[in-house]
C-alpha cells in the first residue's frame, strides 16, 4: 500500500504543478461550464462527471476565475487514483510471477509512473475531460474483480452488488467505462482449478454480452420502450405524459419481484441488474435540468420523445459495423427507419421521420471500412489503398485501409506515440524511431512535442508480455483482454472516418494502461534476472519513467497557459450589444460558453453553433432569454410550427427569378400546397428557384443558393434576419461563413476576428474591412501577455494554426489596407505591435513572417524586416534538414515559404544553402525511389 500511496502522490504532486489555471479546448470547456451549473452537453451527456465537477468547483468558494482549475483537479485526482491502482494490479500479477520484493516494488512503481508520465494520460489528466475518472472507474471495477473472486458465499455476493452498482455509476461516467467487464469475468475465474479455454470462451462471452446488455437495452432501448408505451397510453387512449415510462417501471420492478420470490437460482443477477439500474440515476439529474432550459441544453432531452434519440446519439451519424456500403455504392432506395416526434399540447406529433438508405448489393461488404461518399474521406480511402480515380474498391482494399489506416495510423501510432516516443505536435505525426536520436532543444526548429524514449519503454512491455505468457497464461488472457478490447477491437468497432479535426488518441488510454501493467511486469523480470549479479543496477530501471517524465514535461506543463481564453474573450468583446455571433466547431463555440456561464463575461451576446443549428430544439432555443441575451423572433415559431418538417428545403427549379423569402416563409406558415411534394410516405417543401431576395427596412438583399437544397440552418438564419429587420447585430467567424451554402458572405464585412452582415453588398472579390473596429479588436482587446513566456507550451493544431496565424495574417491585412490609404503612420504602428507580440523567437513561424517581412521593408523598417527573414529562413532551413536527416518526409509548405523568401533575398549565401538543400532533397528522393 506504501507504494501506491506514493504513486498516487508522484502523479497527483505532477498534475497539480502542470495543470491548466484555466479552460482547456475541445470538449473541456463545454464540460465545466455544463458542471458548473449543471447543465447538459453533448451526448452521451457523462452526468456523473458533471456531479463530481460540480463538487470540485465548489472548492472555488465564490471566485470563478478559480472555477476551471478546481475541475481540471477532479481528472488529476482520478488520474492519480487510477495509477495508484495500477501499481497494486502490477503488484498482484507480478507477485504470481516473482517472490522478490525488490522486483514486485519497482515494476509496480514503474508501471505506475510510466503511465502517469506517458504522452496521452498525463494530456488528460490536467484537463477538465472525461477519460481521468473514465480510467480510475474501470480500474476500480477490475480490482474489485480481482480481489472478489476468492472471496467465498456471501461476501462473494457483496462483492457482486457493489460490482453491479459501480458498472451502472461507470456508465455515467463514460459508456468507455463498462468495456472493462470481460475482463472482470476473467478474472473472476482465473484462479478456478482445472480452468480450460471453454471456460475462457464463456467467460468471454458473457463479459461482452453484459456490455451490449448494459449499453443497448438498460441505456437506450429501455427509453425507447418507455417512450412507445407513453406514446400508445398519450395518444389513444387520452393519459398524462409520463404514463408510460411510470408503467414500464412498476412492470419492470414487479416482474423482479415475482422472479426473485419463485426462483432462487437468479436472486443474485435479479439484484445485480436493480443496482445497474440504480447506477444510471445520475441521469435524471441532466433530464430534470434539461426541462429548466439551462442555456446550454444539448437536444433538450426534457420528454420521452428527447430522451430516447439523446441516450441513442442519433445526433451523430450512423457507421455500419457487420454489414454496410463501400464508398461508391449508389442509394436505390430511400427507406423510412423512424420517426421524430415533439411533445404537444395534449399528444405526441410526428414532425419528420429518420431516413435508411438502401444500396445496391453488390456494392455492399461484411466489415465496412470505407464506407463514408464524403470526397475528402474518398480522397483520403484511394491514398491509403494507392487506389486510382477509376478503381473500384474490393474486399481487400477494405481490409488493407482498415489494417493500415484505422489500426496502424490511427491506433498503433498512438500506442507507439506512448511507449517509442512522437516527432511533433502536427496532426498525422508519426512516432520516433531510436535511430533518429535526440533532437537539440536550443535549436530554433525544435517542437516541445518531440520526445524520444529510444523504444525503451515498449521492448521492456513486450518483455513483460512474454514473461506473463509463459509464466502465468491465465493472468495473460485477462491483460491481453483488457489491451485488446480497449485498443484495436475498439477501433474496429468505431470504424472512424478519415480526417478527423483532431487526434483521437486519448480514446485508447485503457490500452496504454493494460501495457504499462506488461512493462511493469517486463520489469520484475529484469530485477529478477539482474539482481543476484548487480544488486544496485536494479535500481536504475526506474530512470525509465523518470526520462518519460523529463521529455514529456515541456509539452505537458500548461500551468501557465491562457491565451486560448484570452482570444475567446476577445471574440465575445467584439461583438456589438446583445448580438447574435454563429460559430463554425468546438473550439469556436465552447470557450465561449465557458466565459458566459462560468466567469460572466458578455452574457448578452447569443453564441449560436452553425452545425447544431439545423436541429430544431436548438432553432427553438432563441425564443428565450438566457442571461442578458433577449430573445429573438422568428416567423414560424409565430405560426407555432417547428422546423423538423422542412429539413431541408429542396431546390425544384421552376423560375429564374428570385424568390421572396418573406412570402415563401408565409407560405410556409399557411401550408400552401404548391410548395409541397409527397412520395407518398414522407412530405418535402420546395423552393422553386436558387435565387433568393430577402426584403428587409434597409433594402434587398439578393442571395443564390449553391446546390440542391437549402439546409435548414440557413432556412432559419434567412428567418432571422428578415425577423430581427436590423435591430441587432449579426456575426459569423471564419469558420462558420465558410460553411456557408448561400452567398451571404458578400454582405459581410470583417471587423477583426469577427464578420458583421450588413444590407450593402460589397463590391469586389475581397470582403470589405472595417479599419477602425479591426484595429481595437485586434489590438485593443487581446491580451498578447502570455504569447512573451517562452516557456509555455502553445501546440501548433490548436495554437499555432487556429489561433495565432488568424491573428497574424488578419493583422497584416489591415497593414496593407491603412497603407491602401495611405495612413503610413498607423501602419507603421501596426506592423511594429504584430512584430513585438505575433512573432516572438518561441513561436513557430509561417508564411505570415513573409508577409510581415515584406512590410516591414516597404515601411522602411529594415532591422526588423531583416531580422524576421533570417530567422523564419533558419528556421525552415533547419526543419527541412532535420526531416531528411531523420528520413521523415518533409512538408511542401515548408518549402514553398523557404522558397519564396530565397526568392526575394539579396543574401548569396542563403540562395548557395537553398540550392544545396535542393539537392540534397533531390538526392533523398532518388534514393527512396531507388531502394
Amino acid at each position: 500500500m506504501i507504494g501506491a500511496l506514493l504513486s498516487f502522490l508522484i502523479a497527483f504532486g505532477t498534475y497539480i504543478i502542470t495543470l491548466e489555471p484555466t479552460a482547456s479546448l475541445w470538449d473541456c470547456s463545454e464540460t465545466i461550464a455544463a458542471a458548473y451549473k449543471l447543465q447538459v452537453p453533448h451526448t452521451p451527456g457523462t452526468p456523473l462527471t458533471l456531479l463530481l465537477g460540480r463538487f470540485f468547483s465548489m472548492m472555488a468558494i465564490n471566485n470563478t476565475s478559480w472555477v476551471a482549475w478546481c475541475i481540471n483537479l477532479m481528472a488529476g485526482f482520478f488520474s492519480a487514483l487510477a495509477v495508484s491502482l495500477t501499481y497494486l494490479i502490477s503488484w498482484h500479477y507480478g507477485q504470481r510471477l516473482t517472490i522478490s520484493k525488490h522486483a514486485l516494488f519497482i515494476g509496480s512503481i514503474g508501471a505506475a509512473l510510466c503511465l502517469a508520465f506517458s504522452d496521452s494520460f498525463w494530456f488528460s489528466a490536467v484537463e477538465a475531460e472525461t477519460y481521468g475518472p473514465s480510467i480510475f472507474f474501470m480500474m476500480q471495477l477490475l480490482w474489485l474483480a480481482i480481489k472478489g473472486s476468492s472471496l467465498k458465499g456471501g461476501a462473494q455476493k457483496d462483492r457482486i452488488f457493489l460490482i453491479s452498482y459501480l458498472t451502472g455509476l461507470a456508465y455515467c461516467i463514460h459508456p468507455m467505462c463498462i468495456l472493462i467487464l470481460p475482463v472482470c469475468f476473467l478474472v473472476w475465474i482465473s484462479d478456478r482449478p482445472n480452468i480450460r479455454w471453454i471456460h475462457y470462451l464463456i467467460a468471454m462471452t458473457l463479459g461482452i454480452m453484459s456490455v451490449l446488455f448494459i449499453s443497448r437495452v438498460i441505456a437506450v432501448h429501455l427509453f425507447e420502450w418507455a417512450f412507445t408505451l407513453d406514446m400508445v397510453m398519450v395518444n389513444s387512449l387520452s393519459m398524462p405524459f409520463n404514463s408510460g415510462a411510470i408503467t414500464l417501471t412498476l412492470f419492470i420492478l414487479l416482474s423482479c419481484l415475482v422472479i426473485y420470490r419463485k426462483h432462487i437460482s437468479v436472486r443474485v443477477p435479479i439484484i445485480a441488474f436493480l443496482l445497474i439500474l440504480a447506477g444510471f440515476s445520475p441521469y435524471l439529474m441532466l433530464f430534470i435540468r434539461s426541462a429548466k432550459n439551462p442555456p446550454i441544453n444539448e437536444f433538450s432531452p426534457n420528454t420521452l420523445a428527447k430522451i430516447k434519440p439523446y441516450m441513442n446519439r442519433e445526433s451523430y451519424p450512423s457507421r455500419p459495423l457487420i454489414y454496410g456500403p463501400y464508398f461508391d455504392a449508389s442509394i436505390i432506395n430511400v427507406e423510412t427507419k423512424g420517426n421524430v416526434y415533439v411533445k404537444g399540447e395534449s399528444k405526441y406529433q410526428r414532425i419528420g421521420t429518420i431516413p435508411q438508405y438502401e444500396y445496391e448489393d453488390n456494392r455492399q461488404t461484411i466489415l465496412p471500412r470505407m464506407y463514408s461518399s464524403d470526397p475528402a474521406h474518398i480522397k483520403t480511402y484511394r491514398e491509403w489503398t494507392g487506389l486510382t480515380s477509376h478503381d473500384t474498391p474490393r474486399f481487400g482494399d477494405n481490409m488493407s485501409y482498415m489494417l493500415k489506416y484505422q489500426l496502424g495510423h490511427m491506433y498503433f501510432r498512438y500506442l507507439l506515440w506512448n511507449f517509442a516516443g512522437r516527432l511533433s505536435d502536427r496532426q498525422h505525426a508519426g512516432w520516433m524511431k531510436p535511430w533518429n536520436g535526440i533532437p537539440e532543444r536550443s535549436s530554433i526548429s525544435y517542437n516541445k512535442a518531440t520526445n524520444q524514449y529510444f523504444m525503451i519503454p515498449l521492448l521492456i512491455g513486450i518483455i513483460g508480455l512474454l514473461f506473463q505468457f509463459k509464466q502465468k497464461r491465465s493472468d495473460f488472457i485477462s491483460n491481453l483482454s483488457f489491451f485488446a478490447i480497449t485498443g484495436v477491437l475498439l477501433a474496429i468497432y468505431l470504424n472512424g472516418t478519415p480526417n478527423e479535426p483532431r487526434e483521437r488518441d486519448y480514446i485508447y488510454v485503457g490500452s496504454y494502461v493494460a501495457f504499462s501493467i506488461w512493462i511493469g511486469l517486463g520489469m520484475m523480470m529484469l530485477v529478477s534476472f539482474i539482481q543476484p549479479k548487480i544488486k544496485y543496477f536494479i535500481w536504475l530501471l526506474l530512470l525509465i519513467p523518470i526520462w518519460m517524465f523529463y521529455q514529456n514535461l515541456d509539452d505537458h506543463d500548461r500551468s501557465d497557459r491562457t491565451f486560448q481564453m484570452d482570444y475567446a474573450r476577445s471574440v465575445l468583446a467584439s461583438c456589438e450589444p446583445e448580438a447574435i455571433l454563429f460559430t463554425g466547431g468546438d473550439n469556436d463555440t465552447f470557450p465561449l460558453w465557458y466565459l458566459q456561464d462560468v466567469e460572466g463575461f458578455r452574457t448578452d451576446v447569443r453564441v449560436k453553433v452553425l452545425s447544431y443549428f439545423n436541429a430544431d430544439w436548438y432553432i427553438n432555443q432563441l425564443d428565450r432569454q438566457y442571461y442578458n441575451s433577449p430573445e429573438f423572433d422568428l416567423s414560424l415559431k409565430k405560426g407555432e410550427k417547428q422546423y423538423g418538417p422542412y429539413d431541408p428545403i429542396y431546390i425544384q427549379e421552376r423560375t429564374n427569378r428570385p424568390i421572396a423569402w418573406d412570402k415563401f416563409m408565409q407560405a410556409i406558415i399557411d401550408e400552401n400546397r404548391a410548395i409541397k411534394l409527397s412520395d407518398g410516405r414522407n412530405e418535402y417543401t420546395l423552393l422553386p428557384s436558387k435565387k433568393i431576395a430577402l426584403n428587409t427596412s434597409k433594402g434587398t438583399m439578393l442571395l443564390n443558393v449553391k446546390g440542391r437544397f437549402l439546409p435548414k440552418n440557413e432556412m432559419a438564419i434567412l428567418d432571422l434576419i428578415q425577423s430581427n429587420e436590423w435591430e441587432r447585430s449579426i456575426y459569423f467567424n471564419f469558420t462558420s461563413l465558410n460553411s456557408l451554402k448561400t452567398n451571404l458572405k458578400d454582405y459581410l464585412i470583417q471587423e477583426g476576428q469577427v464578420y458583421r452582415l450588413i444590407p450593402e453588398k460589397k463590391i469586389g472579390h475581397s470582403l470589405p474591412m472595417d479599419l477602425e473596429k479591426s484595429y481595437e479588436n485586434l489590438v485593443t482587446r487581446i491580451d498578447y501577455e502570455n504569447l512573451h513566456d517562452s516557456s509555455i507550451y502553445l501546440n501548433h493544431e490548436d495554437f499555432i494554426s487556429r489561433m495565432i496565424n488568424p491573428l497574424r495574417f488578419n493583422i497584416n491585412r489591415l497593414i496593407e489596407e491603412f497603407l491602401a490609404e495611405k495612413r503610413v503612420q498607423k501602419a507603421h504602428e501596426l506592423g511594429h505591435f504584430a512584430y513585438e507580440n505575433l512573432y516572438q523567437n518561441h513561436i513557430e513561424p509561417s508564411y505570415a513572417h513573409v508577409q510581415l517581412s515584406n512590410i516591414l521593408h516597404a515601411l522602411g523598417s529594415y532591422e526588423e524586416a531583416n531580422e524576421l527573414t533570417k530567422r523564419t529562413t533558419s528556421y525552415y532551413f533547419n526543419k527541412i534538414k532535420e526531416a531528411l536527416e531523420m528520413g521523415k518526409p518533409y512538408e511542401q509548405t515548408d518549402l514553398f515559404i523557404l522558397k519564396e523568401i530565397v526568392s526575394k533575398s539579396q543574401n548569396p549565401e542563403t540562395k548557395k544553402q537553398f540550392e544545396e538543400l535542393l539537392t540534397k532533397i533531390n538526392k533523398t528522393m532518388s534514393d527512396r525511389s531507388g531502394a
